[in-house]
């Protein structure tokens, strides 16, 4: 599949890309991943030497307890780090669900929108048809940092989010607007739900969209290898790569993740071995 960005053009037929997470942010669970608008373009830089061939520039956590940032203060965070990174040939994305937000990141030049609350904003689905840009449709109950406070159990939540993901990407493509999917592993979801999400990617991929998946160093992947949930678990990077390796091998199109030197070079094994096997 050829993924079209403003103009720019990512090969992603039987290989897998991986977008690197840089964060201008006060309060990312991730600490390393944070870093100040003034060595943004640094660590950008760092990033896409280390394999990404997307840099996702966010500055509003969607942690539960993160401080809440007005737009202006998103935009003075993201806006000239967009333009800054982009300038350099560097392929963008913004990770925000302000559409204030994603037309200021428009202007300096970014290629993907990113939106965690799956485009349920008339005026970010606007931004996105207005300046040609695909829109990253992540799949969430609830709200960004009060996921936990909603129901979160499914009679069959394979076929639910990807039902979900799928009426809201006919929908963008009715108004104009290219969607990539986003199962949203994590947000609440026990380990369990996110481990069929994952079995799931194929069903996914199969829709014919674009799917990008994002379970970098997420607390969920400590459970799953039978600790207790958090962010900061021992293994947390070795279950990140396990985990981002087998959505790989199982067709995703692009992983988010914070690690992107030991992730690219896991998923450089698998796309070598799918690309002989295809």
């Amino acid at each position: 599949m050829i993924l079209r960005l403003r103009g720019r053009e990512l090969d992603c037929t039987n290989r897998t890309a991986v977008m690197g997470i840089l964060n201008v942010s006060d309060d990312s669970p991730v600490a390393f991943s944070r870093v100040g608008v003034e060595h943004a373009l640094e660590r950008a830089r760092e990033l896409a030497a280390d394999g990404a061939a997307i840099v996702d520039i966010g500055a509003h956590s969607t942690a539960t307890g993160a401080r809440d940032l007005t737009p202006q203060e998103e935009i003075e965070r993201v806006a000239p780090v967009i333009e800054a990174v982009a300038a350099e040939g560097i392929l963008t994305s913004v990770d925000t669900w302000t559409a204030e937000v994603a037309r200021a990141a428009a202007e300096a030049g970014v290629h993907l929108l990113n939106d965690v609350t799956g485009f349920v904003d008339d005026a970010m689905v606007a931004v996105a048809r207005d300046f040609g840009l695909p829109g990253c449709v992540m799949h969430l109950r609830g709200e960004p940092k009060h996921h936990r406070e909603v129901n979160q159990d499914y009679d069959n939540i394979e076929a639910e989010v990807r039902a979900s993901l799928v009426s809201r990407a006919r929908v963008l493509a009715a108004q104009g607007v290219d969607a990539w999917l986003d199962p949203g592993f994590g947000f609440g979801r026990p380990p369990e739900d996110n481990a069929r999400l994952l079995r799931d990617i194929p069903a996914l991929v199969a829709e014919g969209y674009p799917v990008l998946i994002s379970a970098s160093r997420k607390g969920f992947l400590a459970e799953l290898a039978g600790q207790p949930y958090s962010q900061e678990a021992p293994g947390i990077l070795e279950a990140t790569v396990a985990f981002n390796s087998l959505a790989a091998w199982w067709g995703t199109h692009v992983v988010r993740v914070h690690d992107v030197r030991e992730v690219s070079d896991a998923i450089a094994v698998v796309n070598a071995v799918r690309g002989r096997l295809d």
